[in-house]
């Protein structure tokens, strides 16, 4: 006699599945809001944790923002960099500039001799005041023969995202060899390149040749503030695509 045997019903694996898929999401979630563990790296008070390198351009803290201050004739870029050094990371700050001055947010810089014509060597991401508008973009910050690494130039939608004159968010991630960088919520630059694993952060005063107009033109940055531990878990999706860059 042949019994008639019920297959397994497979509702309880995939309620059990569904329950999974639930809380895994609930979890990715708080990890991407409440309890990024961001440190902030700027007091608002004064330049604790920085130090001034390079040239003699000048920095201050007033009113909770780093201000810096082109200086006319100087031989070099001046950089104002934190004494702490990072490899992966997340960094979010805002920034303004008044008009033209050329600066930039470096990131995982590293020293170089005194003698050199730059102080310090790293990936820079670009704030742009020229008409190119190639703000968020990033360039090769390493000397005389410093190159772009991810221009805006075939991407409207990047090059107006920056406002002269106004606060501007920056979030830029790089974690491994691979650097994400958002202004004002709308991508910028999504590349992949290995040439700086770890260093330091840095913000970037021009050096500024018999320019006496564009002396008193400031920039000022403020709520500077990171995330190095397990940055991978808090990284967001972009819809730029990635780029493989030399």
């Amino acid at each position: 006699m042949q019994l008639n045997r019920k297959k397994p019903s497979l509702f309880p694996a995939l309620v059990g599945l569904f329950l999974f898929c639930i809380l895994f999401s609930a979890a990715y979630a708080s990890a991407q809001t409440k309890q990024a563990p961001w440190i902030s790296l700027f007091n608002g008070k004064d330049l604790t944790g920085w130090t001034i390198k390079g040239s003699t351009g000048k920095a201050w803290v007033q009113n909770g923002e780093i201000v810096c201050h082109q200086v006319i004739n100087t031989p070099e870029h001046t950089f104002i960099t934190t004494d702490a050094t990072f490899s992966d990371l997340i960094l979010e700050l805002d920034a303004k500039i008044d008009g033209d001055f050329n600066t930039g947010i470096l990131l995982r810089a590293v020293d170089q001799p005194t003698e050199s014509k730059l102080r310090l060597h790293a990936y820079q991401v670009k704030i742009d005041p020229t008409p190119r508008q190639w703000t968020g973009g990033v360039f090769d910050d390493f000397g005389p023969d410093w190159h772009w690494f991810y221009t805006l130039e075939n991407d409207a939608r990047a090059r107006t995202a920056f406002k002269i004159g106004e606060w501007n968010h920056f979030r830029i991630e790089a974690i491994g060899n691979r650097t994400k960088v958002w202004v004002n919520g709308i991508p910028t630059t999504n590349m992949i390149n290995d040439k700086y694993s770890s260093g330091h952060i840095a913000l970037k005063i021009h050096a500024l040749g018999n320019k006496p107009e564009q002396e008193q033109i400031l920039a000022h940055f403020k709520n500077i503030r990171i995330i190095d531990k397990d940055p991978a878990l808090y990284a967001q999706e972009m819809d730029l695509p990635v780029r493989k860059v030399e």
